[in-house]
């Protein structure tokens, strides 16, 4: 039971809403481990997703930045 309280604390920190975690709890009750199982590697794919789409981001600004600081890109 510690442990599920964990799995639960865990995903709040990590962004779940309310419906995903009343979910997850839902399968905990009634002893679904693949229920679990699944809401987790969805809620991992979603926040790969996310992650993927922060890094292309951060790629850009760092390109920029690199524009900015070279020689041929302060031309004003």
């Amino acid at each position: 039971m510690k442990e599920d309280t964990m799995i639960c604390q865990r995903l709040t920190e990590e962004g779940a809403d309310s419906v995903m975690l009343e979910q997850y709890k839902y399968y905990q009750e009634t002893g679904s481990i693949r229920g679990q199982c699944g809401l987790i590697c969805r809620f991992r794919r979603k926040k790969s997703e996310e992650l993927k789409k922060e890094k292309e981001q951060l790629a850009c600004l760092d390109y920029m930045i690199a524009r900015v600081e070279s020689p041929e890109g302060n031309n004003g």
